[in-house]
């Protein structure tokens, strides 16, 4: 089983580098599965779609997800009907691609994993500033786990 585990977000806008900061932890930990390949996407989706090309079965993307929780709880779950993304007629830019679009944009090219999970903290702030807030940094070490979790 080929796994990609892809970390999204902007380190500049606080808690929304949550991706990214998983990401770095696991690898400096040694804690990605040998059976995985990691990428850091910051805000640019195309890259994870031209990843995808390489062939994988599963991607695990770790984002700032905002669904009105208390600051770093973790949301775990998978995407839902990607249709409904799009505007009709509106295209997508791979300068400045969430992971929706990302994901749509992969399914249109023929690239999308069969398995698809997102693993989400809620943020605290994603105001302009460097480093993750308490709660948000509190949830990087089960977030760690649950990507592992997710990746076997």
């Amino acid at each position: 089983m080929k796994t990609l585990i892809a970390g999204f977000g902007n380190v500049l806008l606080g808690d929304d580098g949550f991706g990214v900061e998983v990401i770095k932890r696991m690898e400096r930990e040694a804690l990605v599965p040998e059976h995985a390949q990691t990428i850091e996407v910051g805000i640019g989706g195309f890259d994870l779609v031209l990843r995808l090309m390489d062939g994988f079965d599963r991607v695990v993307i770790v984002d700032a997800v905002c669904r009105r929780q208390p600051a770093g709880t973790l949301h775990v779950f998978t995407p839902g009907n990607l249709d409904g993304v799009l505007r009709p007629g509106e295209n997508i830019d791979p300068h400045f691609t969430e992971p929706a679009r990302a994901l749509i944009m992969a399914r249109q090219l023929g690239v999308l994993p069969p398995s698809v999970t997102i693993i989400g903290c809620e943020p605290l702030t994603c105001e302009l500033g460097l480093g993750l807030s308490a709660p948000v940094a509190a949830a990087v070490p089960m977030a760690m786990e649950t990507v592992r979790n997710h990746a076997i």
